[in-house]
């Protein structure tokens, strides 16, 4: 008896033979090719961004067939969704992200999902906190103001540290990139160090490396996630919209409230992972991938945005962290509130920044490249000045073991003398006969 799906026909179709699936890839990477704009992105990017597009609408085909029997709930549910992609632009978010996208690309990953797991991570506190305002409304909503100001210190302090210590991190790398940038212009290719490892650096670098190595995957961002998102700034938003559905709706069920949480978590991981896989996309591609000095550029670059951004919303949250405790008063500080109450804009400078600077340093590329080809012409010029002398002193050496007979006036080749005995010797050998 034959197995299932041996032999042609449908069942071959449910389990496509290797080759099949190798000319689909086939397909697929072809018709990528000729999309002017999407061909610059890895269908890795394409793959992981495409699924989340996916997951969004699959999720959005639910809750429409839900909303056609409860319409009130249509604005609310498309509220929980906006706040979901705006939270996803707050500042700690895009800088947490990059940040551990640049560090894993360091170990040599190509991650694509930093973003998937840590939105996951933060939006799992998203839908606790609704699941237990839905079952409890009125007592938690009396006791929510209290248990928000602790989850909020412990996520800042979280945020705060995470930002700063990973910013260091990314200081070192910046300037191991920049002295592999200079040992190239000056020595060459061929003895570039490599700007990854640890060589040299002092026990504090080495502290930051060992800590660091804990998230080596990004799957391990999902914990991360989840101790970023007792900060309460958006689960407050989602418990309050679902006291509101409770209060506003006689008889709201508990399932029917999920739905607010779940559209949060579709918005902000389809956000979140564009940026993770985008940056991706940015920090390992560049036009001249076989260009070490095109890479380490825009790897300089990159990386100084993203110490300058992180660095900044790290001390930010720090400072409002203070202001939320202490509670000191002044200009300074109503800044800082006021800092602290845009993360949204924030975030989306640093987006802008992003793009700013791509498009600027493509701009002054040519400038900067112009530049270095003169310094390494230079080099090359000085190099084989260097060598010319070189060879000059060996002629100069081969001119001394020349030796001109006395009398014939005879000029005789010689070797190297070892030392003056030989060199009397073939001065005899050379003399006037009879």
């Amino acid at each position: 008896m034959e197995p299932p799906f041996s032999g042609d026909g449908a069942g071959m179709a449910l389990l496509p033979h290797p080759s099949r699936r190798k000319a689909w890839i086939g397909k697929i990477r072809a018709v990528h090719g000729r999309m002017p704009g999407i061909n610059k992105l890895p269908l890795r990017v394409l793959g992981t961004i495409g699924t989340l597009v996916l997951v969004n609408i699959v999720v959005w085909v639910g809750v429409g067939v839900v909303l056609a029997y409860h319409p009130t709930m249509a604005g609310t549910a498309a509220l929980a969704y906006s706040l979901g992609l705006r939270h996803a632009l707050d500042a700690d978010h895009i800088a947490a992200i990059d940040l551990m996208t640049r560090r894993l690309i360091a170990d040599g990953q190509r991650p694509t999902t930093v973003g998937t797991f840590f939105s996951l991570g933060h939006s799992t506190i998203v839908i606790i906190t609704s699941i237990v305002v839905a079952a409890t409304a009125a007592a938690v909503s009396d006791r929510f103001g209290s248990f928000s100001k602790v989850g909020g210190i412990i996520g800042t302090s979280v945020s705060a540290a995470f930002l700063i210590i990973l910013s260091i991190l990314n200081m070192w790398i910046l300037w191991k990139l920049c002295v592999q940038l200079k040992t190239i212009i000056e020595e060459g290719e061929e003895r570039t160090p490599n700007p990854w490892d640890g060589a040299g650096g002092g026990p504090l670098f080495r502290v930051f490396k060992r800590m660091f190595k804990f998230i080596d995957r990004p799957w391990k961002m999902y914990p991360l996630g989840v101790l970023f998102g007792l900060g309460f700034d958006t689960s407050s938003e989602v418990a309050l919209l679902g006291i509101a559905s409770l209060q506003g709706a006689s008889g709201t069920s508990f399932w029917l409230i999920l739905i607010f949480p779940i559209l949060f978590t579709a918005g902000m991981c389809l956000l979140d992972t564009t940026d993770g896989a985008l940056m991706m996309t940015l920090y390992t591609s560049t036009a001249l991938a076989r260009d070490q000095i095109a890479i380490l550029y825009y790897s300089i670059v990159l990386t100084l945005i993203t110490i300058s951004a992180a660095m900044a919303i790290g001390v930010i949250q720090l400072l409002s962290l203070i202001l939320n405790v202490a509670e000191p008063t002044g200009r300074f500080w109503e800044g800082v509130g006021k800092a602290g109450d845009n993360y949204d804009i924030i975030g989306g400078a640093i987006c802008g920044s992003f793009v700013v600077a791509g498009v600027g340093s493509v701009l002054f590329y040519g400038t900067f490249r112009r530049a270095v080809d003169r310094r390494i012409r230079q080099r090359e010029e000085r190099e084989g000045q260097e060598g010319v002398m070189v060879d000059e002193e060996g002629d100069a050496d081969l001119a001394e073991d020349v030796i001109v007979a006395d009398g014939s006036q005879e000029r005789v080749q010689a070797g190297p003398l070892p030392d003056k005995k030989a060199r009397i010797d073939v001065e005899a050998s050379a003399g006037p006969s009879g």
